[in-house]
């Protein structure tokens, strides 16, 4: 049974979660793990849009399965 993305941040569009500045926390159901900087979020997907239309495209580059994705966000410390 496949297991749906899930989206653990309040983020509605990547512009939202680029502008709090926030690192992205991808995790396939696989086990790998990739830490996004906010810097390159807009750039890896090319442009804003909706946070849930977007995770379900990614693919992992370990396994190759597209659509098993969990995000989550990593809050950046402000000194």
């Amino acid at each position: 049974m496949s297991k749906r993305p899930t989206i653990e941040a309040p983020y509605g569009t990547l512009g939202e979660w680029t502008a709090d500045r926030a690192d992205m926390r991808i995790k396939c159901a696989c086990g790998r793990t990739m830490n996004m900087p906010a810097a390159n979020i807009l750039g890896r997907f090319k442009g804003d849009g909706e946070v849930s239309s977007k995770v379900i495209r990614l693919r992992c580059r370990g396994c190759g399965r597209r659509g098993h994705a969990t995000v989550s966000s990593i809050p950046i410390f402000r000194r």
